[in-house]
């Protein structure tokens, strides 16, 4: 009977260690270490057309606003960027003042859809999220 239990017990364990992530990221860094996010280019990565949420810190003015569009540079290294899409559901005002300094981060949930960006003359998989729903997106003032 012990053995059972510890058997269980022990896949637990490994099943949770060898997790993809979950479905919540923070920042940039936490969408570029999961492993079904991680990969080359020319390649669908497996995190590619599911649910997403990430955690994203509002700073070093790492934010740019076009059209529909919010471009999210990691505060620390702007050298990746994600890009957050929202449909015609969500109201501009919902994103239209992200910039404004009293915030100080968003969290948003979207379909994660994969393109290929050249960094530095390297292919990098980089990452839209398509935000369709007002629920999904908000701001935080602290």
């Amino acid at each position: 009977m012990k053995q059972v239990v510890f058997g269980i017990f022990a896949a637990c364990i490994l099943l949770t260690a060898c997790s993809t992530g979950g479905s919540v990221s923070k920042g940039i860094k936490g969408i570029l270490k999961r492993s079904d996010c991680k990969g080359s280019c020319n390649k669908t990565m497996d995190c590619e057309g599911k649910s997403l949420t990430v955690e994203m810190a509002l700073a070093n003015n790492n934010i740019m606003i076009a059209g529909n569009t919010i471009f999210a540079r990691d505060p620390d290294n702007f050298d990746y960027t994600i890009k957050v899409e929202f449909s015609s559901a969500i109201p501009v005002e919902m994103y239209s003042d992200i910039k404004n300094p009293i915030n100080k981060k968003f969290v948003v949930t979207g379909i994660v859809e994969g393109y290929d960006q050249y960094i530095h003359q390297v292919c990098t998989r980089s990452y839209i999220l398509k935000v369709s729903k007002p629920e999904d997106f908000k701001v935080f003032t602290d």
